[in-house]
């Protein structure tokens, strides 16, 4: 009885599993017919194509250009693509375009089992932002030190600590020396001497007056008194007749004394440097550019420098200067940005970061120069054209000629012209515009009236703009005989306007134009250049390998072609294509490194 259940049992449990194994064998037959279709289908055509057929075309076969696994006996179409199928003999490689290195099949399934994802090639606005650090310090170019000219002894210091305030030719300290005294006397009676010249003086004589007194006036310039300076002592001896004891040093600069070396009584030397003054209206900052930032860089770019200390506020700057050489242990160039500071609130010393945005342009490797300040130098060759009709007028009025003064004057004024647009001019524009048209039908002592109101407003204005570099130098000349005794010429020998051949070497130069370069930039400072769309791909799409760039096009649903492409620098997360992609090319932005890996697995390159 134990022997028939035993038995009943045993035939049951077979049963069972031998039902559970054919559902498993159905189950690994439709897995393997789902997975090897393809290749099924392949080999059925084959097999049932007749006989004569397949004799006849035996050595030739049908393929996909887009999908070379597609093979067919026949003509037809790909099963994939729906494009024609190409005719090639059997066993011929696969040609692939001159700009695809791989190709890549996946099936629609692998695709989104490894989750690949496309996006088509676009233009983008790009900009880079370059970072760095550096530390804030004096501007080398307002920074002052005022070196003792002659020596002596400081008898008042009217800059008593350092830290104080100074403008622009306020007095600093003056000094006591009897060459100081000698040689301000000497001035003094030279200028009487020249004023007391008798009405029949001879030529010799006012030749000889005018030299003395030139060569006077030169020595106390060389030594810094200034045009105003000279006036005020002109007017002091006139007045009482006494010769100024002691030399007042004025400041060269506005801003901070940031050194004093020198105390009342205290005997200054030739050469000594008693004061150091700066300007901290602008900073330099020190910035350190990474190497790899560096192709990005261009003097004139704008700068946004955030300080510790200043959190909340940012300060507008510019690149100014770019160093020859890395630092080669740190791997940066030194930088230098000229950062605004109108409020005093940035000081020497501080750690600074500069931010700098930079935008990418079409077709190019790095960051175009940004728009460099051009204004300043287009109003100093605005001036050194001015300077042509009134040197004319000048030379006219010189050798005692009034005949065409006016005309020259008038032709000034119209070049001069575009300068009214700047409001630092507008005031001698406008005496010079005045004066010009005042100029029409004097006779010759009027027109030298006005040719000194003329010469004014051009000093005025050539402080301003400066002189183009590389020009002539154009000097102030001064001369002692007249009101408002000054005129601009180029250097050289004195040519007096005022006397004529009366003393027409009466006057010598007193100050000399600066260079546009020299003239502090009163303008805004330009924007960087404004970014332009460029062919960008994310940078997710590219494989860097180390020496090439390559991304992964799908050239048709589920065929993907390794291309080399060029790029530029990144930027935002995207990388600007230079070539090897067109716009609207699909590339793998996603899962790139996946096919990657499927290429090197199983290569299809040719």
């Amino acid at each position: 009885m134990n022997k028939k259940i035993f038995l009943h049992d045993a035939w049951v449990v077979s049963k069972v599993a031998m039902a559970r194994l054919r559902f498993v064998m159905v189950f690994v037959i439709a897995a393997l017919l789902m997975g090897y279709w393809e290749n099924i289908q392949n080999h059925w055509d084959k097999w049932t194509r007749p006989a004569a057929v397949q004799q006849q075309v035996s050595d030739i076969e049908y393929t996909c250009s887009m999908h070379p696994d597609v093979v067919r006996e026949g003509p037809g179409i790909c099963p994939i693509c729906g494009m024609p199928l190409i005719q090639r003999k059997k066993g011929t490689k696969q040609t692939l375009p001159d700009d695809v290195l791989a190709r890549v099949q996946l099936t629609p399934r692998r695709i989104a089992m490894a989750g690949i994802e496309t996006s088509p090639v676009t233009m983008r606005t790009l900009i880079s932002q370059v970072r760095a650090l550096g530390v804030l310090d004096y501007d080398e170019t307002k920074v002052a030190q005022l070196s003792a000219r002659v020596g002596g002894r400081a008898d008042e210091l009217f800059i008593r600590y350092t830290g104080q305030s100074v403008k622009q030719g306020d007095p600093v300290y003056s000094i006591y020396s009897p060459e100081v005294y000698t040689a301000q006397r000497e001035y003094l009676l030279a200028r009487k001497r020249v004023h007391d010249l008798p009405a029949d003086a001879s030529v010799e004589a006012r030749a000889d007056a005018s030299t003395v007194y030139n060569a006077s006036m030169q020595k106390l310039v060389l030594w810094g008194i200034s045009r105003e300076q000279l006036d005020r002592m002109d007017q002091q001896y006139d007045q009482s007749g006494q010769v100024p004891t002691h030399l007042t040093v004025t400041s060269p600069i506005s801003g901070i004394v940031i050194r004093k070396d020198v105390y009342e009584g205290s005997y200054v030397q030739v050469g000594d440097r008693p004061y150091t003054i700066a300007d901290l209206g602008t900073l330099w900052l020190q910035a350190k550019i990474y190497e790899r930032d560096v192709p990005l860089m261009r003097i004139g770019q704008s700068v946004n420098v955030t300080v510790e200390a200043l959190p909340n506020e940012s300060f507008k700057g510019q690149v100014t200067f770019l160093s020859f050489e890395l630092d080669p242990r740190t791997r940066t160039l030194d930088a230098r940005v000229e950062v605004d500071n109108p409020e005093l609130k940035l000081r020497p010393g501080m750690f600074a970061e500069a931010s700098i945005a930079i935008p990418i342009q079409a077709g190019e490797l790095s960051a175009p120069p940004a728009v460099a300040p051009a204004t300043q130098s287009a109003e100093a060759h605005v001036f050194q054209q001015g300077l042509t009709p009134y040197l004319s007028a000048h030379d006219l009025l010189a050798h005692d000629r009034a005949d065409g003064v006016a005309d020259h004057l008038a032709q000034l004024a119209t070049i001069l012209s575009p300068l009214h647009s700047d409001p630092r001019l507008e005031h001698a524009m406008h005496k010079l515009t005045d004066a010009a048209k005042r100029s029409a039908g004097q006779n010759l002592a009027d027109l030298r009236k006005t040719f000194r109101d003329v010469s004014l407003a051009m000093m005025e204005i050539g402080r301003a703009t400066g002189v183009p570099e590389g020009s002539e130098a154009i000097q102030v000349f001064r001369c002692p005989m007249t009101d408002k005794p000054y005129w601009l010429q180029q250097v050289g020998q004195t040519s007096n306007p005022y006397y004529g051949s009366e003393m027409p070497t009466c006057g010598a130069a007193v100050e000399t134009l600066p260079t546009a370069a020299q003239v502090p930039i009163a303008t805004t400072r330009p924007a960087t250049a404004p970014a332009g769309a460029v062919l960008s791909i994310p940078r997710s799409a590219v494989i860097n390998t180390g020496r090439d760039m390559m991304v992964y096009v799908e050239s048709s649903p589920g065929v993907f072609d390794l291309r080399k492409i060029a790029t530029g620098p990144e930027a935002q997360g995207y990388y600007p294509v230079l070539e090897g992609l067109s716009e609207g090319d699909r590339v793998v932005t996603r899962g790139a490194f996946l096919v990657d890996s499927e290429n090197r697995l199983n290569p299809g390159g040719r």
